[in-house]
């Protein structure tokens, strides 16, 4: 189990890095949703608060929670990655 610095780390890792290495093609802190059939970017990085939100399907979270839902993982398979 991790301890809290550790998964504090985790969760201040850049969102847009962590996107870029699921293999999302990041620009203007923007990139096509994953989660729905996207044609225009609409799943927007907040760099300031580290989270992403698109504005069509509602999927949004931190760099975990995009990392579990990218890859369907658990919480703790999702902090292994």
């Amino acid at each position: 189990m991790m301890d809290k610095f550790e998964l504090q780390k985790l969760r201040d890792l850049p969102i847009e890095g962590v996107a870029e290495r699921l293999g999302l093609q990041v620009a203007r802190h923007k990139c096509l949703c994953p989660f729905h059939a996207d044609t225009h970017p609409s799943l927007s990085f907040c760099v300031r608060r580290n989270t992403c939100r698109c504005f069509v399907c509602g999927a949004g979270g931190g760099t975990i929670d995009l990392v579990m839902r990218y890859l369907n993982k658990d919480f703790r398979e999702a902090c292994r990655w």
